[in-house]
């Protein structure tokens, strides 16, 4: 008897325990883009890991990124005095993957890698530049100053 009711316990456990998976709806789910518009000053540039901020006056350097529609758009910079990717003061950019970019393209054809995750307006970007020689890494961590 205690062995018909152990296996009556166990029947009606393993009946209630039995649930239908949840049904998802992936038209429900939004993916972002990542929204970096606005004004970025340099706060730090390193070269292979040692910091040579203190070598130039960064202070004039800015790099404002525009967004129409929601999507990018257009840069300007307002210094090419100093030593960044880009020859061009304007144009126009893109990111490789607009939901996790790793990558900032620009319609001149050169493009910068992205250090780390980027968050929709995040106060801080790091970017890594190439400049020159391919043995050398230039970081440029930037902070955002206007929306």
């Amino acid at each position: 008897m205690k062995h018909a009711r152990l296996i009556m316990f166990f029947l009606i456990i393993s009946f209630f325990s039995c649930e239908e998976d949840p049904q998802l709806n992936p038209e429900t789910f939004t993916e972002f883009v990542v929204d970096i518009s606005g004004e970025w000053k340099i706060s730090q540039v390193t070269q292979n890991g040692t910091d040579i901020t203190s070598l130039l006056d960064f202070q004039s350097f800015s790099l404002q990124f525009n967004y129409e529609n929601g999507q990018p758009s257009s840069y300007i910079i307002s210094d090419l005095t100093l030593p960044f990717i880009l020859s061009q003061a304007n144009g126009n950019w893109s990111f490789d993957d607009e939901t996790y970019p790793t990558k900032i393209n620009f319609s001149e054809g050169s493009s910068i890698g992205i250090e780390g995750a980027v968050l929709s307006n995040g106060k801080e970007l790091k970017i890594k530049a190439p400049l020159g020689c391919d043995s050398n890494t230039y970081i440029y961590s930037l902070h955002k100053t206007k929306t």
